[in-house]
């Protein structure tokens, strides 16, 4: 194979890529005729975060999301029912109340690594949801991000491994009961994973 086919090959790969974070789902063995049966994976991990005005906050996240144990070469990886629960704890919560914020809202950017039968590739899963979620109740509130992920299609047998990115990023909406934007406006989210922390979320043999 050339080198430039390789190259598109895995470009095309990228593009299809699923979701965030760790524990490991052991390969089935599989034959040409068996039924491909889904695995709930779900991880904990934490962030920290640099918010304005608080300053930098560890932020556990739990992340959940349905994986194929095995798929055929040729057939797609289909990531199904992914979320991410993004916990805010009391100090967080006070900030947000101090600048009148009754609900927050917003998108993020997360990372993905990928091992495509030993190759590694860093790709980014854009559009994540921050759906509006009310602020004022007692700590900790989670804010559930959520997105469709697209698919992900293997050319040859082998093994993909997913795990989550060392960074993601959001952009936040703080608003007032009302609706209106608080004095803050959309305010920038940089979050990086820390240190210590087993990333890998799923192995799918593909067969």
């Amino acid at each position: 194979m050339s080198r430039n086919v390789r190259v598109k090959r895995l470009l095309a790969l990228a593009a299809g890529t699923a979701g965030a974070v760790a524990m490991v789902v052991a390969p089935s063995t599989a034959q040409a005729d068996t039924v491909h049966t889904t695995a709930v994976v779900t991880k904990n991990v934490t962030f920290s975060c640099a918010y304005p005005l608080i300053g930098n906050r560890d932020v556990p996240a739990t992340v959940t999301a349905t994986f194929p144990n095995s798929v055929a070469v040729g057939s797609p990886i289909n990531t199904t029912n992914f979320s991410v629960a993004v916990s805010l704890d009391a100090l967080t919560l006070q900030a947000l109340t101090l600048i009148g914020s009754a609900t927050v809202e917003g998108t993020t950017t997360a990372g993905v690594e990928l091992d495509i039968n030993g190759t590694e590739l860093g790709v980014t899963l854009p559009g994540l949801n921050i759906p509006v979620t009310n602020v004022t109740g007692p700590a900790p509130v989670a804010l559930n991000i959520n997105g469709q992920v697209p698919s992900l299609t293997v050319k040859a047998p082998g093994q993909v491994d997913i795990a989550i990115g060392s960074t993601f990023s959001g952009k936040i909406t703080p608003k007032r009961a009302d609706g209106t934007l608080t004095g803050l406006g959309t305010f920038d989210l940089n979050c990086s994973m820390l240190p210590g922390q087993d990333p890998a979320l799923v192995s799918i043999p593909v067969v």
